[in-house]
């Protein structure tokens, strides 16, 4: 009976996404979601609006269109919501997390704990919502939109040893309105030189055979090193790249080219052993480092397929005390010719993190902190005339002085 209803709601979501859209104007890329005092705030240009009041938000997600916002609720950041930029209606989807839209349509998945949901929110009423599967350590919807790549959560063995890891690709059939499960790979949890028990999300190349994602450790051990893989899209050939923190952020294609940009190393401490590094040749692996012995980053972006901004400090054992904690300046980096420029200059006692290019890269921002207060600051591509865009940004998760901005702060057409 379970199933017989969750084909029909699936064969519903799927019958909205073939209908028009509604015909609303896409919002100007000048847009941004941000968290204030805790509560949810949009600002278009200049012009800033308060949506929430008195609440505890986190994770603000743009949907494809810029018309809806998906966001956490609560100090626990597991009611999922949505905000809808015209109607500004409020709407509650569910319990969950780890938000991810659609890239083609009103959808919003989450996870239940390990089950994996999504909902139609494009609806006039309550958004319904469909369970897509058990036990999902992580997932990524596909490049299409019409379905997801999901990873199960290895599980201990009375034996002592771990599950293997299972990659599935689940497609949403259009005509039976059911979802569809087809193994793609399976990762060996435990060899002498590899254990992982679950995954990062999944990140595409940009000519969609290649996927690159995380492959994780159990939880002491995740803190201080993973192993970033590369797997063919047919799944026939896996890679395993280098090692780096269980950072989302800290890995993504170029925008139009096979190349992979990561920030390597080991050790919790971002203050140490994090290089920025090009895989720019897949089969064979060809990699090269980009950031100077005596520097480390804590985060970068992509401007074009030669050219990367990073957010760079100067490298230091950890101490105890955050005024001996080197804070880092905006770097524009060179990937033909090697030459690395400064773009920005922070005050003393202020570090600038999390480059994006905004306004279809006529324009970089960037969150600028002293670790106790935050804004958002805004410039040219070359870091001319910058400027607060966004005062008085409420802070990120700092782990070690590894930032989590985009809990608190995501631009539209930007992805995290």
């Amino acid at each position: 009976m379970r199933k017989c209803i969750q084909a029909i709601v699936v064969f519903v979501l799927l019958f909205v996404w073939s209908t028009p859209s509604s015909g609303w104007p896409t919002n100007s890329s000048y847009t941004a979601a941000f968290i204030r005092n805790n509560d949810l705030w949009i600002t278009s240009g200049t012009q800033e609006t308060q949506i929430t009041t008195g609440e505890y938000i986190r994770n603000p997600k743009w949907s494809h269109d810029g018309m809806w916002v998906a966001f956490t609720k609560g100090k626990e950041e597991n009611e999922v919501w949505v905000y809808h930029m015209t109607t500004k209606s409020l709407r509650k989807v569910g319990k969950g997390q780890n938000i991810q839209w659609s890239p083609k349509h009103s959808i919003v998945a989450f996870q239940t704990d390990y089950t994996l949901r999504m909902a139609n929110v494009d609806t006039p009423s309550t958004p319904i919502v469909t369970t897509i599967e058990d036990n999902i350590g992580n997932y990524a919807w596909n490049p299409s939109g019409n379905g997801f790549l999901v990873s199960t959560l290895s599980k201990l063995l009375p034996t002592g040893k771990w599950e293997d890891i299972l990659l599935y690709r689940i497609g949403l059939d259009t005509e039976t309105g059911t979802p569809n499960k087809v193994l793609l790979y399976r990762i060996p949890n435990q060899t002498d030189d590899f254990f992982a028990v679950l995954t990062s999300t999944f990140k595409w190349s940009p000519d969609r055979k290649w996927i690159a994602f995380i492959a994780v450790p159990t939880a002491s051990l995740s803190a201080d090193s993973n192993t970033l893989c590369l797997l063919s899209s047919d799944g026939t050939i896996f890679l395993k790249v280098g090692t780096m923190l269980h950072d989302e952020e800290w890995f993504n294609w170029a925008p139009s080219a096979n190349q992979l940009a990561y920030i390597a190393g080991e050790g919790r401490e971002a203050t140490s052993n994090k290089k920025l590094t090009l895989l720019s040749s897949l089969t064979p692996m060809k990699q090269q480092i980009y950031t100077p012995a005596d520097k480390v980053e804590t985060g970068f972006t992509w401007y074009n397929d030669r050219t990367i901004v990073a957010s760079r400090a100067d490298e230091a054992l950890w101490s105890i005390d955050a005024e001996k904690r080197p804070l880092p300046k905006l770097v524009k980096v060179d990937l033909d010719s090697g030459q690395q420029a400064m773009l920005s200059a922070p005050a003393m006692g202020f570090g600038d993190y999390a480059p994006v290019f905004v306004e279809d890269g006529r324009k970089v921002a960037w969150i600028r902190s002293n670790r106790s207060t935050a804004d958002v600051m805004l410039s040219r591509p070359d870091g001319k005339n910058a400027h607060v865009w966004i005062p008085n940004l409420t802070l990120g998760i700092n782990y070690y002085e590894r930032w989590n901005w985009s809990e608190v702060f995501q631009p539209y057409g930007t992805s995290d």
